[in-house]
């Protein structure tokens, strides 16, 4: 589908309080929803921003980072551009990071976690379900640890809380 006609529905769910008919409804679809995400290791991802890669994934090498003027490990990527969901799951945690900022941390299934850091405009909120594709937020200003870099999207993911390479699972 069109990411913007994805986004523009995801805008649309989740504004603002029910009845509690509606808010039992919402719950249930939710809690059905994460009982059948299921995400392996042959699955495929959008990309959640359509950008440039600043910093690249790399546990085994040192990676450059500008703003810092050192080599570190990666256990994710940096992109710049709105951020879309790269894949369906649903919304573990949002939370404030002083490296990465306004976090949010989506279950996809099977131990599988991605990780949006470096947002702000959320349109998602902790138990949300998210279909791949639709905007879950904007990319913010850049925290000082990447004011360098400039504004970008912190990309990361886990299996079983172990980073992986997304670029295994981005088409």
């Amino acid at each position: 589908g069109n990411a913007a006609d994805n986004a523009n529905a995801g805008n649309a769910a989740n504004n603002g309080a029910e009845t509690s008919s509606a808010d039992t409804a919402e719950t249930s679809a939710a809690g059905i929803a994460a009982q059948t995400l299921n995400f392996t290791e042959d699955s495929i991802m959008e990309w959640p921003v359509r950008g440039t890669v600043l910093v690249d994934y790399n546990m085994d090498e040192t990676v450059y980072y500008p703003t810092l003027d050192q080599y570190r490990v990666s256990s994710a990527i940096a992109l710049q551009a709105p951020v879309y969901a790269a894949a369906d799951g649903q919304v573990l945690s949002i939370t404030q990071d002083a490296c990465t900022g306004t976090t949010v941390t989506m279950e996809l299934g099977n131990g599988y976690q991605t990780v949006y850091g470096q947002l702000k405009d959320l349109t998602v909120a902790e138990g949300d379900t998210v279909k791949e594709g639709e905007v879950i937020g904007n990319i913010s200003a850049p925290t000082k640890y990447y004011s360098v870099e400039g504004p970008n999207l912190y990309f990361a993911m886990r299996k079983d809380g172990t980073p992986v390479d997304p670029f295994e699972y981005l088409e």
